[in-house]
């Protein structure tokens, strides 16, 4: 039965792997390896269907929780090496880097585990960093994003694959759910190390997983798969936005240099758009201002909010000269004719 139940996790990973990148029988892959069960099971199937030399376990000690971050590091160093694994870490103080942002642990956490995963991946040589991101994690994405009055971008939730810069990050484990990884783990009898902090309602995605969530499947039990389903449309429904906002680039931006972190939008031709295309277009200026900005270049992709767009409309709509700057970084000014989007001189 266990036998089965490995072969069967191992087929499915390796499809969906083969889905995501063709070539992955020639790469090398980056694996982002906390030590929990969901990296410990993606660790576990990379090494059941690839050679270990072209795995590299990457941990980052995010000096938390002390005593137990350094557990992590060490049962996580273990188990690279009971595999035969390059293993790669780092430490750094998040919470140190949160006040000196002015941002949540969360965030801070999440920017330092990507800037350090690319660091990783470039080390390494690799071309493909795979994330340990699986079907509950998209529940809980979909809802905060909701929760926080993201567009359709954000309530897209974790694309499978995406760029990070130089290399391409890769979620191979959104088709398992969190009990499909556990059962895969105690059928190969592979133990793993359990995060006390995941619960902690002070954190808002603990509060929603632990709380909220629960409590919609009392509603829906099949809450997950409604969710991914529209997940999926709402994914699909991007990729169009994306080739249209293509064709109207040139019509409204003009002769776009491509290393200039500020952008000068035609306000006569924005204006003639519908207010569906005008609120895209907007976003999709400031997702290009910040990955053309140094300071904002590392930041992990996640969508932004909407209302961020809402306030750029908003003064759009004013007879004189208005510049403002707005959450995130970034500041719109407009003119008579223009309306120019950058970063702005200090973060909010």
């Amino acid at each position: 039965m266990a036998r089965q139940q490995i072969f069967s996790h191992k087929q499915r990973f390796g499809d969906a792997l083969r889905g995501l990148c063709p070539s992955w029988k020639s790469e090398r892959f980056v694996v982002a390896f906390s030590g929990g069960l969901d990296s410990t099971a993606l660790l576990r199937l990379a090494a059941e269907i690839m050679p270990p030399e072209r795995i590299v376990a990457a941990h980052l000690n995010h000096r938390l929780r002390g005593q137990a971050a350094d557990e992590d590091q060490r049962f996580a160093a273990g188990t690279a090496a009971e595999l035969g694994i390059e293993f790669i870490s780092a430490g750094i103080d998040v919470a140190a880097l949160a006040d000196s942002r002015g941002k949540g642990v969360e965030e801070a956490a999440r920017r330092a585990r990507y800037i350090f995963l690319a660091e990783a991946a470039a080390k390494a040589g690799a071309g493909f960093i795979l994330t340990a991101h699986q079907a509950d994690d998209q529940t809980e994405t979909i809802l905060m994003n909701f929760i926080r009055g993201a567009g359709a971008g954000g309530l897209a939730g974790i694309h499978p694959r995406r760029k990070l810069g130089d290399v391409e990050l890769l979620r191979p484990l959104l088709g398992f759910s969190r009990e499909d990884l556990k059962a895969f783990l105690n059928a190969a009898g592979q133990t793993w190390v359990e995060d006390k902090s995941n619960q902690d309602s002070r954190y808002r995605r603990n509060a929603l997983r632990l709380d909220i969530i629960p409590r919609l499947k009392s509603v829906n039990p099949r809450l997950g798969e409604a969710l991914n389903r529209s997940a999926a449309v709402l994914r699909s429904e991007e990729d169009f936005w994306k080739e249209h906002l293509h064709k109207l680039w040139p019509v409204i931006v003009g002769a776009d240099d491509e290393t200039a972190n500020t952008l000068t939008l035609k306000r006569g031709e924005l204006e003639r758009l519908t207010v569906a295309e005008r609120r895209r277009f907007i976003y999709e200026a400031f997702l290009k201002i910040k990955s053309r900005d140094q300071r904002m270049k590392d930041e992990t992709g996640e969508p932004m909010s909407f209302a961020t767009v809402e306030v750029v409309l908003e003064i759009m709509n004013y007879p004189t000269h208005s510049g403002l700057d707005l959450p995130g970084g970034l500041r719109a000014e407009v003119f008579k004719e223009e309306l120019k989007l950058s970063p702005a001189s200090r973060f909010i």
